[in-house]
């Protein structure tokens, strides 16, 4: 794990949080970083929401992930990810080959494996004593000591500062404000993939692909994009391909330089 590199995703992070920051830009940010950092497959941001009737009552609201990873979200709100978010403490399996406790999470151990992956950890979201949700980081190597905790740990930390200091017209939330703003978002990208996936003929997974490249490409959050998309299916129900908010920039602007 480069330390270098980890020190500026948390410079990063927190320049950011001194700023007229943006929630979502912030949570995507940190499961970039969490991604990257930890050479991880994928990372995920996951909230509680009560609103959920599917029994999980959790709610992914951020994810990053490698463009050859093919994520299976059941994965992020079950298994360590969804007993962190409850209990408030660190889960893991620093290996999902070692079977000396494999008693536990079985169904989750089952498809993690068959998605290739090797170890899983999962960071409380904690704001004061109330826990919120939790980081949630999966490999497809054995964990081993060169994946500190702390840089994960000091990253759901800044997830819970970064809720806590919402604002809403300039004026502080409360944080529960905060996670429910955030969890509407959610409901945007999930209209939007639906989008995508029956203009191009995608599966919902190549669809969340398309949505995260689309912001990609246009330089913003992927709740940004997908509030384009779900307002182009608005104006133009029959033909929402006509809009460019589901097609990529004809000319792709470069990457900014981390100087400008």
């Amino acid at each position: 794990m480069n330390s270098a590199q980890t020190r500026l995703a948390i410079a990063d992070l927190t320049a950011t949080l001194a700023t007229d920051f943006d929630i979502p830009t912030v949570l995507h940010a940190i499961a970039e970083h969490a991604q990257q950092c930890f050479d991880a497959a994928s990372a995920a941001v996951i909230l509680f929401d009560s609103r959920r009737t599917d029994g999980t009552g959790i709610q992914i609201v951020a994810e990053a992930m490698r463009e050859d990873t093919i994520a299976d979200p059941y994965l992020h709100i079950s298994g360590p990810g969804l007993t962190s978010a409850r209990d408030g403490a660190v889960a893991m399996i620093a290996d999902l080959d070692d079977t000396a406790d494999s008693a536990r999470w079985p169904d989750y151990r089952r498809r993690a494996r068959a998605a290739g992956l090797r170890s899983v950890r999962a960071f409380p979201i904690k704001t004061m004593t109330l826990s919120v949700g939790s980081l949630v980081v999966h490999a497809e190597q054995p964990w081993g000591n060169e994946r500190p905790n702390d840089f994960g740990q000091i990253l759901a930390d800044l997830t819970a500062i970064a809720l806590s200091m919402g604002t809403v017209d300039g004026r502080a939330s409360t944080t529960a404000d905060t996670v429910a703003t955030v969890l509407d978002g959610t409901m945007v990208i999930a209209t939007a993939v639906g989008i995508l996936a029956e203009y191009f003929d995608l599966d919902v997974d190549d669809a969340r692909i398309r949505l995260r490249r689309l912001a990609r490409a246009h330089q913003v959050t992927p709740t940004a994009q997908a509030t384009a998309v779900v307002s182009a299916q608005n104006r133009n129900p029959r033909d929402p391909g006509t809009d460019p908010a589901l097609h990529f920039p004809a000319d792709l602007t470069p990457p900014r330089h981390i100087d400008r």
